[in-house]
């Protein structure tokens, strides 16, 4: 598992960054009418301010990996897709042209399992009307940790202190569907990303290609040796599919006793939940004392089993058991989400500034 994470870091090179998030330029949820996308093909071929208009935000597979788990059961043949959150952060760099995002991916609905910081740059080519990620590695990792909630901190950085990777850029192709709706197509320049392993010594060629729209990014990696032998990446070709998170903002508290309390018992409260629509789980601690309930909660979009439904589900989580005790479903594009138990009640409301950042 570790070398497949290892590897993983260096093949998601699929993210980038926005100069503007969508939201304040005041940009519709849906896809841009046919119209307004040929007239952007007809100023810029590169489409390059829809690309970071798109993507400064966070991504996750989440449900990706929940159908999967549920679908190994019937298929124990089924490969698993890794459960993945990336953080495509703004951040401007001075010493580096172009437009530039501070990347953190980690597995598993857990920030502190990072596998993988990167500084990315885009930059134009006109000759060939394709936008270029150029991928950079930080030597002093523990020192750009968390990059994007320290800016300022990359205003000094200087070239010596990170590492590209040549021959591993990703070039993006601004193109439109047979329904009109406009997305860029990410590809590598084929087997000019080689890395020789830490671990065995091999020589080890990367090929991605990718697709974005504004709502989902499609990853298909592969890598193999240089005899032409698998060594990662999904075997019957599906792509990881990664949807932009929306994230959700409010209160919540549990009376102390939890089921069994007293209605006149005190409660533990908060107001500071923040949590995104992609599967993340946040615990109810109480503000002034940090004592936790025992009880989290999580919201997912999924899709219901028997239907075949979209849904987005409020759960309520008990830490002991890791057991969702109870919940709730409603429309995907529903701006609030409700519980009230009595014994636990929460509201959560939709992010206003910066709906599709954590931060």
């Amino acid at each position: 598992m570790k070398l497949h994470i290892a590897l993983l870091t260096l093949v998601l090179f699929l993210s980038a960054c926005a100069a503007v998030d969508s939201s304040n330029k005041g940009a519709s949820n849906n896809e841009r009418s046919a119209n307004t996308m040929r007239e952007d093909i007809n100023s810029d071929p590169i489409n390059e301010a829809l690309f970071h208009q798109w993507f400064g935000a966070e991504f996750n597979n989440h449900e990706q990996n929940w159908q999967d788990k549920i679908d190994l059961e019937k298929n124990p043949n089924l490969q698993v897709h890794e459960h993945i959150h990336h953080i495509f952060a703004p951040l401007p760099t001075p010493v580096l042209k172009g437009t530039t995002c501070f990347v953190k991916q980690y597995m598993d609905g857990d920030a502190s399992m990072i596998y993988r910081q990167r500084l990315y740059q885009f930059v134009r080519n006109d000759e060939t009307s394709l936008l270029e990620l150029n991928i950079y590695r930080f030597k002093d990792e523990n020192k750009f940790t968390d990059g994007h909630l320290n800016p300022k901190l990359y205003q000094n950085l200087q070239l010596d202190e990170l590492t590209n990777y040549l021959g591993c850029e990703v070039y993006w192709a601004y193109k439109v569907d047979d329904n009109n709706a406009g997305y860029f197509d990410g590809f590598m320049n084929h087997s000019t990303c080689v890395i020789v392993s830490q671990r065995n010594g091999k020589t080890i060629y990367f090929n991605d290609t990718l697709k974005f729209t504004q709502s989902e990014i499609y990853i298909s990696d592969k890598a193999e040796d240089e005899d032409g032998n698998y060594v990662f990446g999904d075997k019957a070709g599906i792509a990881h599919k990664n949807r932009k998170v929306t994230c959700y903002q409010g209160w919540g508290g549990t009376r102390i006793g939890d089921q069994q309390a007293d209605k006149d018992a005190d409660w533990l409260f908060t107001r500071g939940l923040l949590l995104h629509s992609e599967g993340q789980i946040v615990p109810i601690l109480d503000d002034k004392t940090q004592d936790r309930s025992g009880y989290s909660v999580q919201l997912a979009l999924l899709t219901y089993q028997y239907t075949n439904d979209p849904i987005f589900k409020l759960g309520l989580i008990e830490d002991a058991t890791g057991n969702t005790i109870t919940y709730i479903w409603n429309d995907r594009a529903n701006p609030t989400m409700d519980l009230n138990l009595r014994w636990m009640q929460t509201g959560l409301n939709k992010k206003q500034t910066r709906p599709h950042l954590s931060f």
